[in-house]
């Protein structure tokens, strides 16, 4: 740890907590964009809408949080409370119909009993980002609660929906690919799986616009 933090940079990442999570938010930012790229030509190679869908979608959840990104980087959290509840309650109600955009491709999926399927080797690498995914979001769970940052943990509402979509994705995918018979089952399970993840995101989004509202309101009324 001693020769580690000889260097400048490393010393920094160690021991500011802001910093080391601004790095980690950009490393989040560029994962995301190395699984979009590597669905959609998969997608086109494949011939896959489904995959072109995930990957369209995976597009507007990683434009919200390269926008919260730029935000932490220009300012100091918690310097301005008011203009981060507004943007922590814009990601609620952007949200809202993702999800339900979300919810029609599943219908969808499950009504005409269409799947996708990737090659093996890549369905081991889409787990190792689910992993991946799934972990990140939990860290980010438990570290921005310590700063106290709406617009933090907007970057934590919008990590956890991509782990679950991302989830939800790999799930299908897996079913597709290792239950081909079993198509009763791959449909409730998707079905029973999606419905889940939808309730939680759109649950989560409903929590942030009354939050922020609700904090809004209440900086309003100080103010007069």
């Amino acid at each position: 740890m001693r020769s580690l933090r000889q260097n400048a940079w490393l010393a920094r990442y160690l021991d500011d907590a802001v910093y080391r999570t601004k790095i980690n938010l950009y490393l989040g930012v560029a994962v995301n964009f190395a699984y979009i790229f590597i669905k959609l030509i998969t997608g086109i190679l494949y011939h896959s809408e489904w995959l072109i869908v995930f990957a369209l979608y995976y597009v507007v959840l990683t434009v919200l949080r390269v926008s919260l990104v730029n935000y932490v980087r220009r300012n100091e959290v918690r310097q301005d409370l008011a203009a981060e509840y507004r943007r922590y309650r814009l990601v609620g109600a952007l949200l809202v119909p993702m999800t339900i955009v979300l919810s029609i491709i599943l219908a969808r999926m499950i009504a005409h009993n269409e799947a996708y399927t990737y090659p093996c080797f890549l369905i081991y690498g889409m787990a190792a980002y689910v992993f991946y995914a799934v972990i990140l979001a939990v860290v980010n769970v438990l570290r921005f609660r310590r700063h106290g940052s709406p617009v933090m943990s907007a970057v934590k509402a919008v990590s956890l929906t991509a782990a679950l979509v991302a989830l939800l994705s790999l799930e299908a995918a897996m079913l597709a690919q290792f239950g081909r018979d079993a198509v009763i089952f791959r449909a409730r399970m998707i079905g029973i799986s999606g419905a889940a993840v939808c309730a939680l995101i759109l649950g989560m989004s409903s929590y942030m616009i009354i939050h922020a509202t609700q904090k809004l309101k209440r900086e309003e009324s100080d103010h007069e």
